[in-house]
């Protein structure tokens, strides 16, 4: 008896080291997936099952993202992707701008960005066709079989989320989408037959979809739609509208090199912020008090926010003097202590900028996807809740606001009209920086994006900060009370909200140092969705402001 229970107990400490590595680390999980909603997290699944490989999957879980949050994203908006993929030794890195482009007839600058004038060329599915024929050649499922279980679950219905209730319930009053869209408040069921016709005719079209080509269904159903509108976008518009990729915007943090969003998205923010944090790290002391470690994180997010909106201005070679000046700014950083500034930044080492006013951002979903090597932080928006509010009759999809995104034709910087001022055939910029971490080895090992518009950046760099500086979990460091800068270019001033803080007596002694702190109440919009393999266990993590679910396999 006592061999056979040496035996079991012999065989079970077998498989418990079956599942450790050779360095007795436990092993890393293949495949992690976040988003938004749990529906779209098990088609994830479902899919990732039969073979499908990260582009794919992120196909999948965007139409489902634009079906169960409408009033986010969706078909009538566009996306900014940051991809990675590392095979046979091959490594590609790529940034893909998928956004609403304005008509090519530059009359639609001459009146208010509303309503049908404020609707951007629809992007997405063009996006999605470009993402499918990247590495084509390694793509495992048709393109109905990504397509299929957003079809099943649009036929189904489903179970609207605490913010989606909330916004059908705040908008329908007035705007009346339940003439469309069946919406059962009672069963909390929403469903869209129009949407499910449209995935249909998506399915049936392949990955170069009828939207795009002259005569094509889903062409003319767009075209009648803005026909009924003040749009100025044309059939031509359409038909020649054209994915940007490039190399993303890179850099290192430690040992790790960073891809994320280039100009019109904000990723070269996050690479600053990095930079700092990466001094800060190293210059902190380990007794800091609490009140510090929070000033610390103040300053970094002032810079942040008071480099954002001149990145569409600026040229590269001096975004890269303002990168190196990061390591600068960081040490300055800790080296005044909790003492800050009111005054909005204007020197970043070298480079002096001139005060500048952003435009608002708003509503955005942002999903992580990592299958074997290869990894997608994708962002995808049609701008304001429900974008232009103008819902298509015949597809069941929200029309996007993009254009509401450029900065007023008034603005100026050294007395000529900024390059974010709207015009023909131009895409606004947007506060979008989803980023992918790649460790030495070269494989893709944390990912991180966000939506909230405006919020998107101190979503993204107060997770960072908490991570990597705090050394708080992933899961701890989305929840963390959050905090987030508001300039006022008028009086040079910074203000400071924050959603909650540990300790109260902590931001009395902030207020008491001259800060400007107001709490506020966090509406669900200010949302990240990350994933890490850089500690012992793998973490794959949403953002409980708004919900959502994550896939470890």
């Amino acid at each position: 008896m006592k061999a056979v229970v040496l035996t079991i107990l012999t065989i079970a400490f077998v498989l418990l080291l079956g599942e450790a590595n050779a360095k007795g680390k436990i092993p890393k999980k293949r495949n992690v997936v976040v988003t938004n909603n749990p529906d779209c997290t098990n088609i994830a699944n479902e899919l990732i099952d039969k073979g499908g490989n990260a582009r794919e999957v992120f196909i999948a879980v965007s139409l489902c993202e634009g079906l169960v949050h409408p009033m986010d994203s969706g078909v009538g908006g566009g996306f900014q992707a940051v991809y990675y993929s590392k095979n046979n030794g091959t490594k590609t890195a790529l940034y893909i701008n998928s956004r609403e482009q304005s008509p090519s007839n530059a009359s639609f600058a001459d009146y208010e960005l509303i309503e049908g004038n404020s609707i951007g060329i629809p992007s997405v599915l063009k996006g999605y066709e470009t993402l499918y024929n990247i590495d084509k050649d390694k793509n495992k499922l048709k393109w109905s079989e990504i397509i299929a279980p957003v079809i099943e679950l649009c036929d189904k219905g489903f179970q609207m989320s605490r913010t989606v209730r909330n916004m059908f319930e705040e908008y329908n009053k007035y705007r009346h989408y339940d003439q469309k869209i069946e919406i059962n408040m009672e069963k909390n069921e929403l469903k869209n037959p129009l949407f499910c016709t449209m995935l249909r005719q998506i399915s049936e079209d392949g990955p170069s979809s009828s939207m795009y080509k002259k005569g094509g269904k889903l062409h003319k159903m767009v075209m009648q739609d803005l026909s009924e509108t003040t749009s100025f976008i044309t059939s031509t518009d359409i038909q020649n509208y054209k994915v940007t990729v490039q190399e993303p915007a890179t850099g290192t943090f430690g040992k790790y090199t960073v891809y994320t969003t280039r100009v019109p998205g904000s990723g070269y923010t996050v690479l600053l912020a990095l930079k700092m944090m990466e001094r800060v790290k190293a210059l902190m002391k380990n007794d800091a008090t609490p009140a510090e470690k929070i000033v610390y994180l103040l300053k970094i997010l002032k810079y942040v926010y008071a480099l954002k909106p001149h990145l569409p201005e600026l040229k590269n070679s001096t975004i890269d003097k303002i990168l190196k000046a990061g390591k600068t700014l960081g040490s300055g950083i800790v080296k005044n202590g909790i003492d800050i500034k009111s005054t909005i930044p204007s020197r970043f080492g070298d480079v002096i900028l001139a005060k500048m006013v952003s435009p608002l951002h708003f509503g955005t979903t942002n999903v992580v996807i990592k299958v074997g090597h290869t990894a997608i932080s994708a962002t995808s928006t049609i701008n304001h809740t429900f974008g232009s509010g103008i819902l298509s009759k015949t597809m069941g999809f929200f029309y996007n606001n993009q254009m509401r995104d450029f900065s007023h034709p008034n603005w100026r910087r050294k007395g000529k009209p900024l390059r974010n001022a709207p015009g023909p055939n131009k895409v606004p910029t947007s506060a979008i920086s989803a980023t992918i971490m790649v460790d030495p080895d070269g494989v893709p090992v944390f990912q991180i994006g966000a939506a909230g518009g405006s919020k998107i950046l101190s979503a993204i760099v107060n997770t960072l900060y908490n991570y990597f500086v705090l050394n708080k979990s992933l899961e701890a460091s989305l929840d963390s009370c959050r905090f987030t800068p508001k300039l006022n270019q008028a009086k040079n001033e910074v203000k400071y909200m924050y959603e909650c803080i540990d300790d109260e007596n902590v931001a009395k002694q902030l207020r008491e140092k001259g800060i400007n702190f107001v709490e506020v109440v966090e509406s669900g919009y200010s949302a990240a969705t990350a994933l890490s393999q850089i500690r012992s266990r793998t973490e794959g993590v949403f953002d409980k402001r708004r919900g959502g679910s994550a896939l470890l396999s």
